[in-house]
């Protein structure tokens, strides 16, 4: 089974106030280490879909080999057009099983995380999601015979919405380290207790 992946990294951070996936986390930009955690569950390809602050965004990218870069110009008209353009991009350019959702700015979703949704594709209904804080979300797997209706999402709605409105269809894979996202300087300010080097990344 090939799985390809997108990795939504196209937002504004208008909450934080400055790029989130430029925030550094044990070192390294949330959006880097979110490319490289696919790259090492083995999906290929995989598309990284800028938007806000794109140049300053790819720079962190710079040497991370076996990465599209998409950039979505209608990243502001809302989430779906990234999750769309992204998705579209991956199945244009490969012949994939399945599409692997992720986010920039999960910094404790890792390899193994994504390793573990992966694993229970084919022993599913066709998609699988994280079960974090109560909820089901990304990141997520959507085998192929269900990725027309990702591409029929429209304005902010993302995958998550559309989830959680599948109900029993969905295989849930507890993963608690999901739970923790950047939106805010709290939530930032959370990551950074845990580790000493978070701070914002200028590659500029």
């Amino acid at each position: 089974m090939r799985v390809g992946a997108v990795v939504l990294a196209a937002g504004a951070s208008t909450r934080l106030g400055t790029p989130k996936q430029l925030l550094l986390h044990e070192g390294e930009p949330l959006v880097r280490r979110a490319a490289r955690a696919v790259l090492e569950a083995g999906a290929t390809p995989v598309v990284v879909v800028l938007g806000a602050e794109s140049e300053r965004v790819r720079t962190a990218l710079d040497g991370l080999a076996g990465i599209e870069l998409l950039v979505n110009e209608r990243w502001s008209d809302g989430l779906a057009t990234s999750l769309t353009s992204g998705v579209r991009t991956l199945l244009a350019i490969a012949l994939v099983d399945a599409v692997l959702l992720t986010l920039a700015d999960q910094p404790l979703v890792g390899a193994p995380e994504l390793a573990a949704l992966v694993a229970r594709l084919t022993d599913s209904r066709g998609i699988v999601a994280a079960e974090y804080a109560g909820i089901v979300g990304v990141p997520a797997v959507v085998a192929r015979e269900h990725v027309d209706a990702l591409l029929g999402l429209s304005g902010d709605r993302g995958a998550g919405a559309w989830l959680r409105s599948l109900g029993d269809h969905v295989v849930r894979v507890p993963m608690p380290a999901a739970a923790m996202d950047v939106d805010t300087p709290s939530d930032a300010a959370r990551l950074a207790a845990g580790a000493s080097d978070s701070t914002i990344a200028d590659p500029s």
